[in-house]
């Protein structure tokens, strides 16, 4: 527990650090180009654990002791004197587009963050949970729909859906507007049918908790294939005929599905004889094994040690080969996918915050500095390529929460300064003081929300 935690806390800093440089960097990066002098660049808040100045402006590098934020502090008069010589690259002094130009680029390098780290993910390959049905809860929008154990998502409303993800997102996207979803569904054979989804009822419970398939009655599958690994030499199975690759069908008239199946029925027959069936090479065999018998540790309120069966192979890793696909893409086809993918991420979530501004997505739905913990340390102990994925969703997060038109925001002042625009003039002094207290009020609003979601996810079941 404490080992996940710090891990937790490590995952966080470094996503966030990262994030808020690259944010930044956005800023910096387009002020140099504007010709806009750059007095600081300060990565964290609070005091300086490191700083330097370097360049020909000078610009004063830092980084500071809670990185959990920076800034880019720009030459502008408004900020305080400056120079007659240097007027010409302060920042209120420079074109309009210029100043929009440097407000934006911060965003957008955010955007161009999450395109970079889904084209690497997809050129390096990303596995993800196949699209498969493993069962349907009774009375369930699903059962009603016609969805069966087994069945494969094909395809949501004819946008495909390669993974069980892919069809989780097009679902929300769907049912932010519609509630009936069309669902393309594939059968073990091979049929295809088209089914609607009719989640009115769930719609709520969906959008407040994530749980999109536990709401509409579905689950994924999740058991592998019964088929045969190595064969102990000695092993009763070996002494039956049996070979690696061999597809367990049935065993003593019962059918066997999974390997849990299998394990279970050997189990509960030591030294019994029967007959299972196979598949292999395309071909189905009948063999006769009789399970072998050892002693299994006795329960606490056991006896003695009881008997189990045992036939002496393992699993092969084709077994489990079903349950996932694996996504690699050429550089050029990955680059399209990671545009593609951003702006599906980016488009959903403006959605979602537009159904929460007219109350339909509860506020509920908002994560804050635990929650985001929380997700960056199981993602960073998954994989790398996990934590960059969740390093692109949250960077298109930051980019759009920076676009809000909220005044201490990027989204604010790119207002604020078109308002000026407009008018001829700057806006009071006071007048801009006190929109940037509403600003900050908002912002610290958001936050509480935010943090009260992840103290409270705490006290509910599954939280």
């Amino acid at each position: 527990m404490l080992v996940d935690t710090l891990i937790a806390i490590g995952a966080f800093v470094l996503a966030i650090s990262l994030l808020v440089a690259v944010h930044e960097w956005g800023h910096y990066i387009a002020a140099r180009m504007s010709k806009v002098r750059v007095l600081e660049f300060s990565i964290g808040f609070g005091p300086a654990i490191w700083r330097r100045k370097a360049g020909l402006d000078q610009t004063e590098y830092q980084l500071r002791a809670l990185p959990v934020g920076g800034y880019v502090r720009l030459l502008d008069e408004r900020e305080g004197p400056v120079a007659e010589e240097e007027l010409h690259r302060s920042f209120n002094r420079r074109p309009y587009w210029q100043r929009i130009f440097v407000l934006a680029a911060g965003p957008g390098m955010n955007f161009l963050f999450a395109i970079v780290a889904y084209w690497m993910i997809f050129m390096v390959g990303i596995q993800a949970a196949a699209p498969l049905v493993g069962g349907v809860t009774p009375g369930s929008a699903a059962e009603r729909a016609g969805v069966r154990a087994g069945d494969r998502i094909v395809a949501v409303e004819d946008r495909d859906s390669p993974t069980w993800q892919a069809a989780a997102m097009a679902i929300v996207d769907q049912i932010l507007g519609d509630p009936t979803v069309q669902v393309t569904v594939e059968d073990e054979q091979g049929a295809r049918r088209d089914l609607l989804l009719d989640l009115s009822e769930q719609k709520k419970g969906i959008l407040e908790n994530g749980n999109l398939f536990g709401a509409a009655g579905l689950e994924p599958m999740r058991d592998s294939r019964p088929i045969l690994g190595d064969i102990l030499p000695d092993g009763p199975a070996a002494a039956s005929g049996f070979a690696p690759g061999d597809h367990i069908l049935s065993a003593g008239g019962e059918d066997i599905g999974t390997w849990r199946e299998w394990v279970d029925y050997v189990r509960a027959r030591p030294g019994q004889s029967v007959p299972v069936t196979v598949a292999r090479d395309g071909t189905e065999l009948r063999l006769y094994l009789r399970i072998g018998s050892r002693s299994e540790a006795p329960a606490q309120d056991a006896a003695g040690p009881a008997a189990i069966g045992f036939v002496g192979v393992t699993q092969s890793p084709e077994a489990r080969s079903h349950l996932f696909v694996t996504q690699r893409l050429g550089p050029l086809r990955a680059l399209a996918r990671g545009v593609q993918e951003t702006g599906r991420i980016t488009a959903l979530t403006f959605r979602v915050l537009g159904n929460m501004f007219t109350g339909d997505v509860s506020l509920r739905t908002l994560n804050g500095p635990v929650g985001i913990a929380r997700y960056a340390g199981e993602a960073v102990q998954i994989s790398g390529v996990a934590f960059l994925m969740f390093l692109a969703l949250v960077s298109v997060s930051l980019g759009i929460l920076n676009l809000l038109p909220i005044p201490i925001l990027d989204g604010g002042q790119i207002v604020n300064q078109t308002i000026e625009k407009l008018r001829g003039r700057p806006i009071r002094e006071r007048t801009q003081l006190a929109v940037q207290r509403l600003g900050l009020a908002l912002v610290l609003a958001i936050m509480f929300v935010a943090l009260f979601n992840d103290i409270s996810g705490f006290f509910r079941p599954g939280g």
